[in-house]
């Protein structure tokens, strides 16, 4: 019986050549759609409160807003005198959004997500200096209102006192009364889903005069003589969510689709699964999870879970995407006594695993804790930022390790095919020699795709958590995910399923008959012989000689 093998080792050049124009034309698109279509991922909103007296010092449960204005204002701060002898009866408020040209504006839950950061403006004055690393402690409310409600009409959200680091500094030429302190921005709060229409902050910072007294590193304490609170309001894009659902629309049926058939080819086979094979069924199956476009359900009901799902879904694809690639080459690689056993990888898949839980472990101590106390941040203490900051160190020291192994076995692979084909290929006839320099090269593409794919993926991943790093940072607006444009998102996106269609339709058994297929006998037979066997002649060609 002729050797039936996978789709790519029997497919005519022609068809592939098709094929792969085809693709490369649909990643083009990607790329295209994100450029011309799709706005920035991510826009940024900045709002100077008012700062407003609460005659009842915060004894009431009523909420002070601009619009219609319900407030008191205090013109300026430094010459105010407080009522009360906690400061309660200054209440910093922010509504949002902006009304734009006389007309107000709505958040949607097109932006999936809201991020507040807090910009604290401190004004220089020798008489009430600033202590280094000052303990900010703020009484927050965050109401919202719907469309239905009237102007006046705000239900509290969540309420919570949290306590944040303020870190300071300033200019020596510039230590003269007027002049403001540089000040790190900080967390404030964030939403993991954007349901209502319209946001009013209330914030209160109290003073207790007789505690610091005590202890002047105390809460609010030493925070100096604060002129301005600003809060930074980030979300994504609307336009830019509409264009990533629907492509995720569009593409989860096709990776749903490619799945279900290259397991029915799979499991027809008379024989157990390859690892290679199950490895490339678990990566259609990741594929599928990610693409599915579950975010729709945002747009209809309040999911606070959805950025932490959205999270994990990617960081599931990522495992998955990371071990298969060592897979992938190890099982072109190591000899025949270790192939196909999973638990021979363990010491490869360790790097994936351990970042992968670190990883997992600071979302869910940061977006699965927001998920009750929208203001609560890992960072907010040194332990939480001390755990925070071991936990991403080791993941990326876990990534860097990976892919330096990972770009030594490709190596070691592509030395084994230089090898292999002098060894060999003049001991052939010429027509078996021709296919098997056919299979070489398309093995070669293959592997120089998975190259790109991985270096891709590694750009995607840095500059997303160096966006998000941004955004908590001193300058959120300037971040990565608020300037950029949308083409790299969208390309990469494109071609993670590309490069995972292309596996699944590539690696799939090409033959018709499924009762016909044979069980392999003898994995050492070498891949010049006549016999009809279900191993892949590449896999065969590439293992190591027993002579």
């Amino acid at each position: 019986m002729a050797h039936q093998g996978a789709v790519i080792e029997n497919l005519s050049n022609r068809k592939l050549f098709v094929i792969l124009l085809a693709l490369l034309g649909a990643q083009i698109v990607f790329f295209l759609v994100g450029a011309l279509c799709s706005p920035q991922p991510s826009t940024s909103m900045e709002f100077l409160t008012t700062k407003c007296i609460d005659k009842h010092a915060g004894n009431s449960k009523e909420w002070f807003h601009l619009r219609p204005p319900k407030c008191n204002p205090i013109d300026n701060l430094e010459e105010y005198r407080p009522r009360s002898a906690d400061m309660r009866d200054i209440v910093f408020v922010a509504q949002m959004p902006h009304p734009r040209s006389g007309h107000e504006l709505e958040y949607s839950p097109w932006f999936q997500f809201l991020l507040g950061m807090l910009d604290v403006e401190i004004e220089y004055n020798p008489n009430i200096p600033v202590v280094p690393k000052a303990l900010l402690e703020l009484e927050i409310s965050l109401a919202y209102r719907t469309k239905d409600d009237g102007p006046t009409d705000w239900h509290e959200f969540v309420s919570s006192t949290v306590q944040r680091s303020l870190e300071c500094s300033i200019d020596p030429s510039k230590m003269h009364s007027g002049y403001l302190y540089n000040c790190s921005t900080i967390d404030l709060f964030e939403l993991g889903a954007n349901p209502y229409p319209f946001y009013l902050l209330n914030i209160r910072l109290p003073v207790n005069r007789t505690a610091c007294a005590i202890d002047p590193s105390g809460p609010n304490c030493g925070i100096g003589l604060i002129s301005d609170l600003r809060v930074i309001a980030i979300h994504q894009n609307g336009g830019f969510t509409a264009i990533w659902l629907w492509m995720k629309t569009i593409v989860s049926p096709l990776a749903i689709l490619a799945t279900l058939w290259y397991y029915k080819r799979v499991s027809a086979l008379n024989r157990p699964k390859y690892l290679i094979e199950k490895a490339i069924l678990a990566l259609g199956v990741a594929l599928c999870v990610m693409d599915f476009p579950l975010e729709w359900v945002t747009l209809w009901f309040r999911t606070p879970l959805m950025l932490l799902i959205s999270d994990l879904r990617q960081g599931l694809f990522y495992t998955v995407l990371f071990s298969f690639w060592l897979v992938f080459a190890g099982e072109h690689l190591i000899d025949d006594s270790a192939r196909n056993n999973i638990k021979n990888y363990w010491k490869n898949l360790s790097f994936i695993l351990t970042a992968s839980a670190c990883l997992l472990i600071y979302d869910l101590a940061e977006r699965g804790m927001q998920l009750s106390d929208p203001f609560f941040s890992i960072w907010s203490s040194d332990r939480g930022a001390w755990w925070a900051y071991a936990s991403l160190y080791i993941a990326f020291a876990c990534t860097v390790a990976y892919f330096a192994f990972l770009f030594f076995k490709v190596i070691r692979v592509w030395q084994t095919i230089k090898t292999k084909r002098s060894a060999h290929l003049h001991q052939l006839n010429e027509i078996r020699r021709l296919k098997i320099e056919a299979i070489i090269y398309r093995f070669k593409f293959l592997m120089i795709f998975t190259l790109v794919c991985a270096f891709s993926t590694i750009i995607s991943y840095v500059m997303k958590q160096w966006g998000e790093g941004q955004l908590h940072s001193d300058e959120p607006e300037e971040s990565f995910l608020t300037q950029s444009t949308s083409s790299f998102f969208t390309g990469t996106f494109g071609m993670w399923n590309i490069y995972v269609i292309l596996l699944l339709s590539m690696y799939a058994p090409s033959h018709k008959h499924y009762a016909s297929a044979q069980i392999l006998m003898d994995e050492n037979e070498d891949l010049m012989d006549d016999i009809g066997t279900e191993s892949a002649p590449m896999t065969t060609f590439l293992k190591a000689n027993t002579d």
